[in-house]
C-alpha cells in the first residue's frame, strides 16, 4: 500500500489534551476498518499507538492481517466488544495504561456485527471518563455494497447514526451516481455528519486522529440509562440474528474442491469470511477475504507452521453442513507442493474475483 506523504508527529503536536485519546472504528462486515488500521499503524510515525481489535468468532483473523502490531496489541476475549462483560473492555483499557512505555493514542476496532453505543458508553460512563478522552467515532462504509436496506441490519444502521465521521470507502468500485445516493442517505440519518471518501482505507491520519469530534452533551440520556440496567445494551446480535462458523484444521485443502465450495456450496446468507488457508498445491500462505459475492486472495509467505483458519458470518447458517463441506475440501494425503501451471485453478484465483450467483 502507497505510504502517505504527511508527518503526524508534526500535525499533531499536543497529544494528549486531556485523557489518553480515543478513537473508535467501526463499520459493518467488509467495510474495510482493519484496512483502515492497517493505514493508522503505517504512517503512524513516532505516535505511540494501542490497538484494541475485536473480532465475532472463536479465531482472531484479524490479529493475524495486521501489518504490524508488535507490544502495543491487546486483545479482548472472542465476541463483540459491545457484547462481552463491561469490565473486559474496562480492564483491556487499565492494562494499556498500565504499561511502562507511554501511549500515546487508543484505537478500538470493533466487529463489523457491533452497534457502538455500549462501546461509546463505557468510556463515557464508566471510571473511564476520567482516565480517557474519547475523541471520535469513525464509521467505514463499503461504498460498493452498502444500501438502505443494508443486510436488513439494525447495527449497520446504528453504525451510522452514531458516527462522528463517516469514511465512504471503496469509492473506486461504485459508480458515480451511487456514491452521490449514498452521502444523501447517510446526509439523512445522521445529518451534519462529516463525510470523507477513501480507496483502501487511504486517509491523512490528520483528518481522523485527534479531532474532537465527540460530543459528551449529547449521551446524557444515555450515560443515565447505561449505569442503572447496562443490560438494555446487550441484544443487538439477537435482533439482527447473525451467527458465526469457525473452522480450523491442520491439513490443507484441495485447491479446486474449495474453488467448487465457494462457487457452487457457500450459501448466499454468508455476508463475510475471511482467513489464512493452506493449499496442498502451493507453498505459500493465501490471506482470503470476502465480502458479499467479491472476494480477494492474496499469497505472502508463512511465519508459523501451515494451517488452515476460516470464520464465516452470516444469517441462519448451518454449521455442520458447511463444516462437513468444509472437511470434504481437505487433502487426503499431504504431498510435497506441486507445480502451480498456467491452468492452475490457483492463479485464476489469486487476486480475488466475483462469485457466480447461487440459486
Amino acid at each position: 500500500m502507497t505510504r502517505l506523504n504527511f508527518n503526524l508527529s508534526d500535525a499533531l503536536p499536543s497529544l494528549p489534551k486531556s485523557g489518553m485519546p480515543v478513537t473508535i472504528i467501526t463499520g459493518f462486515l467488509g467495510s474495510g476498518k482493519t484496512t483502515l488500521l492497517n493505514q493508522i499503524l503505517q504512517n503512524k510515525d513516532d505516535l505511540k499507538i494501542a490497538v484494541l481489535v475485536n473480532e465475532f468468532g472463536d479465531i482472531n483473523i484479524d490479529e493475524k492481517l495486521l501489518i504490524s502490531v508488535d507490544s502495543d496489541m491487546i486483545e479482548l476475549d472472542n465476541g463483540c466488544i459491545c457484547c462481552t462483560i463491561n469490565d473486559g473492555l474496562i480492564n483491556a483499557v487499565y492494562r494499556i495504561l498500565a504499561r511502562e512505555e507511554k501511549v500515546d493514542y487508543l484505537v478500538v476496532e470493533t466487529t463489523g456485527l457491533a452497534a457502538p453505543l455500549r462501546i461509546i458508553l463505557t468510556f463515557l460512563g464508566t471510571e473511564l471518563k476520567f482516565l480517557t478522552r474519547l475523541d471520535s467515532i469513525i464509521t467505514v462504509v463499503d461504498a460498493e455494497a452498502f444500501d438502505a436496506e443494508h443486510f436488513d441490519s439494525d447495527a449497520a444502521l446504528s453504525q451510522i447514526r452514531y458516527g462522528d465521521m463517516v469514511i465512504l470507502n471503496k469509492i473506486d468500485l461504485a459508480p458515480k451516481d451511487k456514491i452521490s445516493e449514498l452521502k444523501a442517505f447517510i446526509e439523512e440519518t445522521k445529518p451534519g455528519v462529516r463525510i470523507l471518501e477513501s480507496e483502501y482505507g487511504q486517509v491523512p491520519l490528520p483528518l481522523i486522529l485527534d479531532i474532537g469530534l465527540t460530543q459528551t452533551d449529547n449521551y446524557q440520556t444515555e450515560i443515565s440509562e447505561f449505569r442503572h440496567n447496562k443490560s438494555n445494551f446487550n441484544n443487538h446480535l439477537e435482533t439482527d440474528g447473525f451467527n458465526f462458523i469457525s473452522f480450523e484444521s491442520d491439513r490443507p485443502f484441495e485447491l479446486e474442491k474449495f474453488e467448487h465450495f465457494l462457487s457452487e456450496q457457500m450459501p448466499n446468507s454468508v455476508f463475510r469470511a475471511k482467513g489464512i488457508l493452506w493449499f496442498q498445491e502451493s507453498p505459500s500462505r493465501h490471506i482470503f477475504q470476502l465480502s458479499g459475492p467479491r472476494y480477494d486472495l492474496q499469497a505472502d509467505d508463512w511465519t508459523s507452521q501451515p494451517k488452515n483458519e476460516l470464520v464465516f458470518i452470516g444469517r441462519n447458517l448451518d454449521e455442520s453442513l458447511i463444516k462437513q463441506q468444509l472437511n470434504d475440501c481437505l487433502a487426503g494425503l499431504i504431498l510435497p507442493n506441486l507445480n502451480v501451471g498456467k491452468g492452475s485453478p490457483l492463479i485464476r484465483m489469486l487476486g480475488g474475483g466475483e462469485l457466480p450467483t447461487k440459486k
